[in-house]
């Protein structure tokens, strides 16, 4: 404790008690007389200072904490009331200072403080932290196109997130709940959605499950959804959270994948079944083992030439100038000409196209064994029309040998290749075919009935409805 004189100069010590001394280290004989400044030091802080001059010089009462220095140079936190006494006439006569060493005092407030600060700091990073990361989940689940929800079980209130009611076929807007949810699943898939739900919550397990339902616009979906229950401390079932997933173009996905699983099953084995028929033909009526060879080696080609333009068209249809193509490549000699090809775009079903290819590489052959392709000035023209014959439309096919040898007289036996060619494509084309072996050349043509260019289509057995035709043409 201190007693000061403000009508001394400079407001000098005029008491000391034995608890000054002590806590400052200085006697009383070093003190006395002195101004309070001298307990100042380098870390003492100038504002508190000013804090002290400015309430002694306003003669009022002040109680602050400011660093002092003890006589060794130690600092210390001292926390100083400074009051001011009046005589009865209201005159300053001393000052009254009381100090008390709140050091550890002080110093636990500053750790404490520090440590407010780290944690604050530990809080605002982790704040951070979790913000950026439900960020990064909620991005996850709108590009997973992820529909979240939770249902209290208590009272089955549902909450769902907008891209969750959208799976529904609702708008964020609209009230959804749990009732609305169960009500757009088909009632033959109801049940067991409910029971999958009752299972999961009575055995602790994850809930999975997938269903289809009908969304207010009358739209039948696939809905994926997963999920888990959560209880309290005894136990007793509290919740469920988890999401669903629109997942009805990957289920036509899968549908459509094996349907055309079966329908590759399904032609293979008709394609195998065709290539068995040609062979069993081929080889009854060839004249020796390697006549066989190349005659059967000729006609697989032809098949798969078949094959791939009518995969190229996904077994809808084939145009007859593809056809010829198709069957002709084989034998064309670039610069030489030896087809000349025209006719309009006419589309012909899958069987019609296949016949027809098989046929036209059978006539190429002859052609090139023994007709117009067998000599350098020879060439075959192709062509085709639409002609009105009494009110229905017909196509007119033509095959001709221009600039062959001389057609001596029709062949004795009738080979594979000319029933394929009589029988099977005017089969396919429910139409006539005559083949005439005239002197300057043979000649096909053929008239059939104009398909429906809007309604050609194909299916799976057309192939083996064509190895039918094939088989029955040759018995």
């Amino acid at each position: 404790m201190l007693i000061t004189d403000p009508n001394q100069p400079d407001n000098p010590i005029v008491f000391a008690n034995d608890s000054f001394t002590r806590l400052t280290g200085y006697t009383r004989e070093e003190v006395l007389g002195r101004n309070c400044r001298f307990l100042q030091g380098p870390e003492t802080d100038p504002e508190d200072v000013a804090k002290l001059r400015d309430a002694i010089a306003r003669r009022s009462q002040i109680e602050m904490d400011i660093i002092n220095h003890r006589k060794d140079g130690s600092r210390f936190y001292n926390r100083v009331l400074i009051s001011p006494v009046f005589d009865d006439d209201g005159h300053l006569t001393y000052f009254f200072a009381s100090q008390f060493d709140v050091t550890l005092e002080r110093d636990r407030l500053v750790r404490l403080q520090r440590e407010h600060d780290k944690l604050e700091k530990e809080v605002e990073r982790r704040t951070r932290e979790l913000r950026l990361s439900e960020e990064r989940l909620k991005f996850t689940i709108q590009a997973a196109r992820l529909g979240s929800w939770t249902l209290d079980l208590t009272d089955m209130r549902l909450t769902c997130s907008d891209i969750c009611k959208r799976n529904f076929g609702r708008e964020p807007n609209e009230p959804f709940t749990y009732q609305d949810l169960i009500a757009t699943i088909l009632p033959g898939e109801r049940p067991r959605m409910q029971q999958s739900v009752k299972d999961a919550i009575e055995n602790h397990h994850d809930y999975e499950h997938e269903y289809r339902i009908e969304t207010p616009s009358g739209e039948t979906r696939w809905i994926m959804a997963r999920a888990r229950p959560y209880y309290s401390a005894e136990g007793k079932p509290l919740s469920m959270a988890g999401v669903t997933l629109d997942i009805t173009e990957s289920r036509r996905n899968e549908e459509q994948r094996l349907l055309l699983t079966a329908e590759l099953k399904h032609r293979v084995k008709n394609s195998m079944a065709t290539i068995q028929s040609i062979a069993t033909q081929t080889l009854r009526n060839a004249g020796s083992l390697k006549e066989a060879t190349e005659v059967l080696t000729a006609r697989m080609q032809s098949l798969a030439s078949a094959h791939d333009l009518l995969t190229r068209e996904e077994w809808q249809s084939a145009t007859i100038a593809e056809v010829v193509a198709s069957a002709t490549e084989s034998f064309d000699v670039p610069g030489a000409r030896p087809f000349r090809v025209g006719g309009p775009a006419i589309s012909l079903p899958p069987r019609a196209a296949m016949a027809m290819v098989l046929a036209l590489h059978e006539l190429s052959t002859n052609a090139a064994k023994y007709g117009a392709l067998s000599v350098p000035d020879g060439h075959v023209v192709i062509d085709w029309h639409v002609a009105d014959h009494a009110g229905s439309k017909v196509i007119e096919f033509r095959w001709q040998e221009v600039g062959g040898p001389v057609v001596a007289s029709k062949p004795s036996r009738r080979g594979f290749g000319t029933r394929l060619i009589e029988k099977v494509l005017t089969a396919e084309l429910k139409g006539k075919g005559a083949l005439r072996y005239l002197p300057s050349g043979v000649v096909f043509t053929l008239e059939a009935p104009l398909p429906d260019q809007d309604k050609i289509s194909g299916t799976p057995d057309d192939e083996e409805l064509f190895r039918r035709n094939i088989s029955t043409s040759f018995d």
